[in-house]
C-alpha cells in the first residue's frame, strides 16, 4: 500500500478487505430449548414421571407395621429416617396387581403440603429429561383407567412417559379415606 497515492478512505477499504479474508464468522445463534426434568418410574409395565421436586427420597421398601381396619393398599406405617410414614402400594390403590416380591420395588417419599407418604412402585429409573415440545396434555388411551385422573399428559421419546401428579393423588377422597367403612 502506497500511502502517498491512496486516500485515507481507500486505505481503510483495503485494510477492511484484508481483515475480512482472514476473519472468522460470528458463532451460530444457539437456541435455548426449554426442558422438563422428572423422576421416571414403572407401574404395571407403564412408564411414568413426576416432577423432581415432588419426591424427597427413594428407598428400598421398608418393613411396615400393619394397621387394622384400613384398605388393603395401605400397607401400614414405617419409621423412615425418624418419621412415621404411611406406606401405600400405588399399584394396588389403582387396582393393578403387582409382584410385591420384586427386588426392584422402591418407595418414593412424597410430600404435598402437610401430607407425607411413601408410595410403593415397581421400579424407579432415575432422572428423565424432556424438551417441553415433546409434551402432550392428552392422556393416551392405552393407559389403565384408574390412573388417568392422576395423569396430566405425557412426554413422547423412545418410550411414552405419563406425567403423574401427586397433588391430585393426595387430594383424592379415596386416597384420603384409607379406613375401611
Amino acid at each position: 500500500m502506497n500511502t502517498s497515492q491512496t486516500s485515507p478512505f481507500e486505505a481503510l477499504v483495503e485494510l477492511d478487505a484484508r481483515i475480512s479474508r482472514y476473519a472468522f464468522g460470528l458463532p451460530e445463534k444457539q437456541t435455548q430449548v426449554e426442558s422438563w426434568s422428572g423422576l421416571g418410574f414403572t407401574l404395571n409395565n407403564q412408564q411414568f414421571a413426576l416432577q423432581v421436586g415432588e419426591v424427597t427420597a427413594i428407598l428400598p421398601v421398608p418393613s411396615t407395621t400393619p394397621l387394622p381396619g384400613v384398605q388393603p393398599w395401605a400397607k401400614g406405617i414405617s419409621n423412615v429416617r425418624g418419621r412415621l410414614l404411611p406406606i401405600i402400594d400405588l399399584g394396588e390403590f389403582l387396582g393393578q396387581a403387582r409382584d410385591s416380591g420384586k427386588s426392584a420395588n422402591r418407595i418414593m417419599i412424597v410430600e404435598q403440603g402437610e401430607v407425607s407418604v411413601g408410595l410403593i412402585v415397581d421400579e424407579v429409573q432415575g432422572m428423565v429429561h424432556f424438551s417441553t415440545s415433546q409434551f402432550t396434555d392428552a392422556v393416551p388411551d392405552h393407559l389403565f383407567d384408574e390412573v388417568k385422573p392422576f395423569t396430566v399428559g405425557h412426554y413422547q421419546q423412545e418410550k411414552d412417559y405419563m406425567v403423574f401428579n401427586t397433588q391430585l393423588l393426595v387430594n383424592d377422597p379415596r386416597f384420603l379415606k384409607a379406613a375401611i367403612a
